[in-house]
C-alpha cells in the first residue's frame, strides 16, 4: 500500500506542478466551462440566459454540462481562476491512478501488475496532459473506468451494479464521445456476461438507468445534440462523395457496376475503417502523438517508446494466461476509438481518450509480468536487467518533462491562446481611460476569455451581448457588449477612431497609433500589440 501511496503522490505532483507553465495558456473551451459555472453561481443562468441547463450552448458546440457542475463548487470556494476550473480534471485524473490499480487487481490478481498499471498511468503523457487542463474527456474516462471496475465488482457484490450504471451514464453527460462508446461497450458486456447479469433480478436498476437516460435521449434527438456531431462527422466531409463521382466517371460506360463498386456505403465504410485504424498507428501511439498541437506534446507519442515492449509483452501474457474477465480489456480497447473514428480528424487524442485505460492495463500487465520474470534469473543478470528498466523509465520520463515544460510552451503557445491573461490585465488597469476597446478575434473566441479574466458581471453581460450567426465551421461567437468589440482590426482604422484602445496582432496593428505595450509568446514573438488613440 505504501508503494501505491507513493505512486499516487507522484501522479498528483505531475498533474499540478508548474500549471502556470504548461499547458502554455488557458484555452477558450476551458474559459467557457469556468465562466458558465461562475454565471450559474451569480445568476442561476448560463452565459446565454438558460437556467441550469444539462447542455451548455457555449459557441454553438453545445457542451455536455457535467464538467460545469463539477467545477461549480471549486469556483464558489476558490473564485473564478484557472486552477479552480482545472481542479475537477486534476483530481479525477489522479484518482484514476488508484482506480486502475484496483481494476488491475480484480483482473489479474497480481500486486506487481496492479502497481505497474498504476505507475504507468501516473506517468502517462496522454493521461497527464489531459488531466492538467479542463478536459471533459478526462472526466468521462474516469467515469468509464469506474463503470468497468464496478461492473466486475458486481459479480461478488450486487450493489456495485448501481455504481456501474450511474458511472457509465455520468460519462455520457460529461462528454460527447461516450454517447457512442458506452452504449456499444455496455451492449457487448451484456452479451458476453448475460448469464451472470441476472437481468430479471435487477429490473429496478434497469428502470433507474432508463430514467437517468431520458434527458439524454431528448438531448440526442434535438438540434443541440446533433450540432457538434454534424460539424465534425465523416458524413460532413465531402471528400468521399467527390471520390465516388471521380471513380464512377472512370467507368466509360456508366454501367451498373460503377454504382455497385462506388457508392456512399463503400466510401464511408472505408473512410471509417481508415480512421479507426489511425488510432492504432505506432506513430500516433509511440513516437509523434496527436497531430493537433493543442492535444499533444512535441515529438512525444501518446505512450512512451519503451511501452512498445511492455505492450507487446502484455498482449502475449493476456492471450497466454486465461485471466478471469480479461476479455473486458480487449472489448474496451476495440470500442474505445469508435466515436473518434466517426469524425474526419484522426487520430484524435481527445475523442479517443478513454483508450488510455485499456492500453495502460495491457502495458502494465507486460511490465509487471516481465518484472516478476526477471527475479527468477541469476542475481547479476537480474540486477543488470532491473537497472536497465529503471534507467530506461527515468530517461523516458525526463525526456517527457523536458518536452512538456520546456519546449511545449515555446512551440504550442499560440494553440493555447497564450497572452490573453496579460492583455486583459492591462485592459483592466486602463479600462476607464477609453470610451471603446477593440480586441482582435484572430485567436478564437476572445470574448469568453475576456469575460473569464475580467470576471465580468454575468447579469450585466446577459443584457448587453450582441451575437453573430454561426460561421462556416458551425461555431457562434459574440462580437460586442458594453464598450468592448471583438473583430478584425484594420491598420487604416486606427487613426480614424478617437479615445479607443486596440489590442491586435502585429500584422493588424503595424506601426499605427501610440504603442503602449507588446505582449510576447514564450519564444519572444509578439502575441498582441496594444495601441491607444487620443481623445
Amino acid at each position: 500500500m505504501r508503494i501505491l501511496v507513493g505512486i499516487f503522490i507522484l501522479g498528483f505532483i505531475l498533474r499540478v506542478i508548474l500549471l502556470d507553465v504548461a499547458p502554455p495558456g488557458f484555452n477558450a473551451d476551458e474559459a467557457a466551462l469556468g465562466y458558465n459555472a461562475y454565471s450559474l453561481l451569480q445568476t442561476g443562468k448560463d452565459e446565454w440566459g438558460a437556467s441550469f441547463p444539462l447542455v451548455f450552448r457555449s459557441f454553438s458546440d453545445y457542451k455536455p454540462g457535467l464538467y460545469v457542475y463539477l467545477a461549480l463548487p471549486f469556483v464558489a470556494v476558490l473564485g473564478l481562476s484557472e486552477f479552480a476550473v482545472r481542479l475537477p480534471s486534476i483530481l479525477l485524473g489522479t484518482f484514476s491512478i488508484v482506480l486502475i490499480y484496483f481494476l488491475a487487481q480484480e483482473l489479474f490478481k497480481k500486486e506487481t501488475v496492479a502497481l505497474a498499471c498504476a505507475f504507468l498511468l501516473a506517468i502517462s503523457p496522454w493521461h497527464i496532459h489531459f488531466s492538467r487542463g479542463a478536459w471533459e474527456a478526462n472526466v468521462a474516462t474516469f467515469f468509464i473506468l469506474l463503470g468497468v471496475y464496478s461492473f466486475i465488482k458486481f459479480f461478488r457484490d450486487k450493489r456495485f451494479l448501481w455504481v456501474s450504471v450511474i458511472s457509465f451514464i455520468a460519462s455520457m453527460y460529461a462528454y460527447q464521445g461516450p454517447r457512442i462508446v458506452v452504449p456499444v461497450l455496455v451492449l457487448l458486456l451484456v452479451i458476453f456476461y448475460f448469464r451472470r447479469l441476472s437481468l430479471k433480478k435487477n429490473i429496478s436498476v434497469i428502470v433507474f438507468a432508463v430514467i437517468l437516460l431520458l434527458p439524454m435521449f431528448f438531448i440526442l434527438i434535438s438540434s443541440a445534440g446533433l450540432a457538434r456531431f454534424q460539424g465534425v462527422s465523416i458524413f460532413s466531409d465531402k471528400g468521399p462523395l467527390n471520390r465516388i463521382n471521380e471513380e464512377r466517371g472512370e467507368h466509360s460506360d456508366g454501367s451498373v457496376l460503377s454504382r455497385i463498386f462506388h457508392n456512399k456505403v463503400e466510401a464511408y465504410t472505408s473512410d471509417f475503417l481508415n480512421h479507426y485504424l489511425d488510432h492504432f498507428d505506432p506513430n500516433f501511439l509511440f513516437t509523434a502523438g496527436d497531430p493537433l498541437k493543442r492535444n499533444g506534446i512535441p515529438d512525444i507519442g501518446q505512450m512512451y517508446f519503451f511501452e512498445i515492449v511492455t505492450f507487446l509483452a502484455g498482449l502475449y501474457f493476456l492471450l497466454k494466461n486465461r485471466f478471469e474477465n480479461t476479455k473486458i480489456i480487449l472489448l474496451w480497447l476495440m470500442v474505445a476509438p469508435l466515436a473518434s473514428s466517426l469524425t474526419f480528424q484522426t487520430p484524435h487524442a481527445i475523442r479517443a481518450h478513454n483508450m488510455v485505460i485499456p492500453l495502460t492495463l495491457i502495458s502494465g500487465l507486460g511490465l509487471g509480468m516481465l518484472w516478476e520474470s526477471v527475479f527468477k534469473l541469476r542475481w547479476y543478470i537480474r540486477n543488470l536487467l532491473l537497472g536497465t528498466v529503471v534507467l530506461t523509465v527515468c530517461i523516458s520520463l525526463a525526456v517527457f518533462l523536458d518536452r512538456y515544460f520546456v519546449h511545449s510552451p515555446k512551440k504550442y503557445a499560440l494553440e493555447w491562446e497564450y497572452g490573453f491573461s496579460q492583455a486583459i490585465a492591462y485592459i483592466a488597469q486602463n479600462n476607464d481611460k477609453y470610451q471603446k476597446i477593440v480586441m482582435t478575434d484572430r485567436y478564437d473566441q476572445p470574448y469568453i476569455l475576456f469575460l473569464f479574466y475580467s470576471k465580468y458581471d454575468p447579469a450585466q453581460y446577459q443584457k448587453e451581448y450582441k451575437a453573430i450567426g454561426d460561421n462556416k465551421f458551425g461555431f457562434s461567437t459574440i462580437n460586442s457588449f458594453n464598450k468592448y468589440e471583438f473583430r478584425p482590426i484594420g491598420k487604416e482604422e486606427i487613426g480614424n477612431h478617437k479615445n479607443t484602445l486596440f489590442i491586435g496582432t502585429e500584422e493588424e496593428i503595424g506601426e499605427k497609433g501610440d504603442l503602449l505595450k507588446i505582449i510576447n509568446f514564450p519564444n519572444d514573438k509578439p502575441v498582441f500589440k496594444i495601441v491607444g488613440t487620443q481623445r
